[in-house]
């Protein structure tokens, strides 16, 4: 099976998947059984325009009319309208996709950089600083989000004050205006311990891939005949055991930056931006599955789908590349 026909495959598993899953959820998002659903708004509704707006989201259709709307409107690039919001969902999407981007693409790069070269320089070095950061890292990563983010928002926002509880931004900037400086200020003070959250959680994990990774190409037989030759341990480094441990950590990267484009590590994303009340992809995801808001999940979940896809093909594309450039 060619590459193409098998990226072709999970694509259409995933628009099953994305029209399927919101669906599963218990409860009707025009009949008051969802909580944050419409039941307040259609209650007052005479039955014929509830009827139309039954209509108008296709829930009066068996569900493979549901499913044969979904694929029209999604092949003219439709996303369709919150059914609690009454937003376009392209406008939802839109707003509050910079804010997860720079949030998580933030974490993701840091923590991929900074573990990455901690964990090779452990692994090269090896001694007991390397197996006591093996051990802290190991703790870190077995820790979820949500238990890093109270931890963090308990010394730094509630103890120390140091920095704000909740919110991307101030809700009341000061009379006159701010400018943009002043604004960029406040909202990376307002991303701080959120970013610090997803970092440290991403951290640990690619402090020990590449931990592991280096540390199985330490003792190959090229590197012993580096050093045979007399050459320094930073060319051997970074010449011959860098390249050959980066493709594990290049899929892994791409994996966890296909998350941050596509608008969440779903998991991690919505803990702490439910926890931390920032207005992004995931706390927008959280409280549409409380709706049963069909149309924003189907988006929500075809955009991370996607972007993982598309990034993952990538990073497939450019593995296979460095393998044969290698091998030859």
């Amino acid at each position: 099976m060619t590459r193409a026909v098998r990226y072709a495959g999970l694509l259409a598993g995933l628009v099953v998947l994305n029209f399927a899953l919101p669906r599963a959820l218990p409860g009707d998002p025009l009949d008051g059984s969802a909580a944050g659903g419409m039941s307040s708004a259609t209650a007052t509704l005479p039955a014929a325009a509830q009827a139309q707006l039954r209509a108008y989201y296709h829930l009066d259709q068996p569900i493979l009319g549901q499913f044969t709307a979904y694929l029209s409107d999604l092949a003219h690039g439709n996303l369709g309208v919150s059914i609690s919001r009454g937003t376009p969902v392209a406008q939802l999407i839109g707003e509050r996709l910079p804010w997860t981007a720079s949030l998580v693409l933030a974490a993701v790069v840091i923590a991929a950089v900074g573990g990455s070269l901690l964990g090779g320089l452990l692994a090269w070095k090896g001694g007991r600083l390397d197996r006591a950061a093996v051990s802290a890292a190991a703790a870190v990563a077995a820790l979820p989000e949500l238990l890093i983010g109270i931890g963090l928002a308990l010394v730094f926002a509630v103890t120390l004050r140091w920095f704000p509880l909740q919110g991307g931004q101030a809700s009341f900037p000061e009379s006159g205006g701010v400018n943009a400086f002043a604004l960029l200020a406040d909202r990376l003070l307002h991303l701080a311990l959120p970013g610090l959250t997803l970092t440290l959680a991403g951290l640990a994990a690619f402090l020990l891939l590449a931990r592991g990774a280096v540390a199985q190409v330490r003792g190959a037989p090229y590197i012993r005949v580096a050093r045979a030759k007399g050459l320094p341990e930073t060319t051997i480094a970074m010449r011959h055991a860098a390249p050959n441990a980066a493709l594990p950590l290049l899929s892994y990267s791409a994996t966890r930056l296909a998350q941050a484009v596509g608008g969440a590590t779903l998991g991690g994303a919505i803990v702490v931006e439910r926890l931390y009340s920032i207005p992004g992809i995931g706390l927008l995801a959280f409280q549409s599955i409380q709706a049963r808001d069909y149309p924003v999940l189907q988006a929500v979940f075809l955009l991370a789908s996607l972007s993982i896809l598309v990034v993952n093909l990538s990073a497939d594309v450019l593995c296979q590349a460095l393998e044969r450039r290698r091998a030859a």
